[in-house]
């Protein structure tokens, strides 16, 4: 029986979603393409129908989510008064729900390590959204009426939630969030 093309773009964004969220929670390591497939009743060899390999699944996955963080960084800068942008960024990203649900947060805190280990392929196309992601950024400083700073802002921010994740302590954590939100929002 042959399915109609809507099918297949519908199985294949289903694939990418569920990849996506897998990656970040368990890692790119821990997700293998057969255990994905069963999970989303389909089978192994199905995957090739939509897929060359995994490293292109983890390309797609990792560029749908970092696509989806800017969007909702733009959804939330269309709301922010000028000079509340960063604030508004900040709280969102630096937040204990974003700190303790890993598998729907940022891609960068949950995979930055791995993905540097990538190939070529994926390490362009996670380029290729940090870029729109910077410019997110930078145009949040330049509403606030501050200088760029997309680079230092998105290296605290990752960083700050990443370690985050990492204490057990839970004063400790709630600590570094703060200070960092603090920090990126303090006059320049």
């Amino acid at each position: 029986m042959r399915y109609p093309d809507a099918h297949k773009t519908q199985t294949r964004q289903r694939i990418v979603a569920m990849a996506a969220l897998r990656f970040r929670a368990e890692g790119l390591a821990g997700v293998g393409i057969a255990n994905l497939m069963a999970d989303l009743g389909l089978t192994h060899g199905g995957f090739y129908a939509h897929f060359d390999s995994k490293e292109q699944l983890v390309a797609t996955a990792c560029s749908q989510a970092l696509q989806q963080l800017n969007q909702r960084w733009r959804q939330l800068l269309e709301q922010a008064a000028p000079g509340e942008c960063m604030a508004a960024l900040a709280s969102d990203y630096l937040s204990p729900a974003h700190r303790d649900l890993p598998d729907s947060g940022c891609a960068l805190a949950a995979l930055a390590g791995e993905l540097a280990r990538q190939g070529v392929t994926v390490r362009q196309q996670v380029a290729g959204e940090l870029e729109a992601i910077l410019a997110t950024l930078a145009h949040a400083r330049q509403r606030d009426g501050q200088p760029d700073s997309a680079l230092a802002d998105l290296a605290m921010m990752v960083g700050s939630l990443s370690l985050a994740r990492l204490i057990d302590d839970a004063a400790l954590s709630q600590q570094l969030l703060q200070q960092a939100r603090e920090r990126l929002v303090a006059p320049k």
